[in-house]
């Protein structure tokens, strides 16, 4: 009996080992989690970019006071525990308590004053469209965590506006120290703080233990930069990372096949893709020549092409996840012979040669191939220039482009007002209105939406908008496409990720 307690002891402390070290081994499988982007991000500093893949890691070191959920469209505070309008432009917000900075400061209501003030100084990129609305002078900080902020006059939708990184909250100290280089060593509240960047290959978080909140599912958080196609899906076949973004759609079927070791979740689209046309440039600058090369585009087959179907044709210069929804809507059918007939009304019977910018990713140089093609047909040459999409992003700046293929999302915002004011306002020229439009009635129809707090009135002002935009033409709206996510067969909780590639990623695990 003595050597039968002997022998089962020995089993069970054999058998306690066994599903320990499995269980270790389990949670050392998921101790990193590593993501595939197709480009790198641009700046960590969320006040100084534009680009989805740096909002795509910021997302993780930065917070808001409040922000909306992707999924509900409902505001759900952050950094501020709650809030009072108290008029129509002063807000009083009452502020989590207990929360550090990744550097061990404490977060009070200095840090959010001076992250809104930053937000309308000259060297952020939105002084001219979100800062315009910050009041300079509205500031009362009553203690460590309580405050008032005030708006240039009543702001339709400013604090749903939090949910764009603009709207990050930062140290003030650390901002001054980390002076020019400061966007490259950010310092947020989020569940992960930065650790290293390898510009165009690599950059690497590690979960913030302080966190005041839910704490990551995984310690490490290690991105890799896979611009090429191909190379991005075969880092996810062979395990070289978790999960991609933008898998290609025609790798879609067979990576959902039942025997692959990976999967592909489709969620809806937030990007428009848009053919930008320099309205302020010949031949250009003349509304039927901008009207032509809409007619000359088969938006049909150019989707098909470029995204084998898994997108959506846009209405106009709006997103389906838009809250706004227009009276009437209208897409321009492929018509040559109008397209033809246009360019000769204008001046242009022979067409003409035009340079289209475009960045270095697939989906881009994919488009711009069958848009050559479609605008030779009614005797418009396309030459096409590819650059990486850092220089990109600098070169639209100058206001010398001719065509560009860009992209504009509601990844961060639902708001069709806060979406056209980046894109159309005469004042965001540069750095983000890169069709150079400057319509003097447009201006003041985007003010006076974006400054109208009834939504009643405020969805009337936008219809005219809508309308103007139609009559102007400064782009060519191609596509929404689906987003498509890549990942090992096992992640759990890519199907509530609502929001396009700027997701917070911490709440994945691996199935049990």
């Amino acid at each position: 009996m003595k050597n039968f307690w002997k022998a089962l002891f020995v089993v069970s402390v054999f058998v306690f080992f066994v599903i320990l070290t499995s269980v270790c081994a389990f949670a050392a499988e998921f101790e990193t989690f590593t993501l595939g982007l197709p480009a790198d991000a641009r700046s960590l500093d969320p006040q100084q970019a534009v680009d989805t893949m740096s909002f795509t890691v910021t997302k993780h070191i930065n917070e808001p006071l409040v922000t909306v959920d992707g999924k509900t469209k409902k505001l759900v505070p952050v950094l501020a525990e709650s809030w009072e309008i108290i008029d129509p432009q002063t807000y009083k917000f009452h502020l989590r308590k207990g929360v550090k900075f990744h550097n061990g400061e404490p977060f009070t209501a200095e840090d959010v004053v001076f992250s809104l003030k930053r937000v309308a100084d000259p060297k952020s990129a939105y002084a001219n469209s979100r800062g315009r609305f910050i009041d300079l002078n509205g500031f009362e900080i009553i203690d460590d965590h309580t405050l008032i902020v005030k708006t240039v006059g009543p702001v339709g939708g400013w604090l749903e506006s939090m949910k764009h990184p603009y709207a990050s909250i930062y140290n003030k100290k650390a901002v001054e120290e980390g002076g020019e280089n400061y966007f490259r060593n950010p310092v947020g509240t989020g569940p992960f703080k930065f650790k290293s960047w390898v510009k165009g290959e690599s950059l690497e978080l590690t979960a913030f233990d302080d966190y005041y909140g839910k704490k990551p599912n995984f310690k490490n958080f290690n991105i890799r930069i896979l611009p090429d196609d191909s190379s991005r899906v075969i880092a996810l076949e062979t395990g070289k990372v978790d999960m991609i973004y933008a898998v290609p759609p025609n790798d879609l079927e067979r990576l959902n096949d039942p025997s692959s070791k990976v999967k592909v979740v489709k969620a809806p689209g937030l990007n428009l893709i848009y053919l930008g046309m320099n309205t302020q440039k010949k031949p250009l600058d003349d509304a039927r020549v901008r009207l032509a090369i809409d007619y000359a585009i088969n938006k049909e087959a150019h989707d098909q092409v470029v995204y084998q179907g898994n997108s959506n044709l846009p209405q106009g210069p709006v997103l389906p996840a838009s809250t706004f929804v227009p009276k009437e809507s209208k897409i321009y059918p492929y018509d040559p012979a109008k397209a033809k007939a246009l360019l000769a009304e204008a001046g242009y019977p022979d067409g003409m040669t035009l340079k289209l910018w475009i960045s270095n990713l697939q989906d881009r140089i994919n488009s711009a191939t069958v848009l050559q093609s479609m605008l030779a047909e009614v005797g418009i040459k396309v030459e096409i220039e590819a650059m990486e999409s850092g220089v990109f992003d600098e070169k639209v700046a100058t206001r010398e482009q001719d065509l560009i293929i860009s992209t504009w999302g509601m990844q961060t915002n639902r708001d069709a007002g806060q979406f056209w004011l980046p894109l159309f306002h005469s004042k965001a020229i540069g750095p983000t209105n890169w069709t150079v439009l400057s319509d003097p009635q447009i201006d003041e129809l985007i003010d006076k939406a974006n400054s109208t707090v009834d939504s009643a009135a405020r969805s009337e002002i936008l219809q005219q908008i809508w309308e103007r935009l139609d009559v102007l033409h400064p782009m060519v709206c191609l596509s929404v496409p689906n987003e498509l996510h890549g990942a090992r067969k096992d992640l759990v909780g890519l199907e509530d990720l609502y929001d396009g590639r700027i997701n917070y990623l911490g709440n994945l695990s691996l199935q049990n």
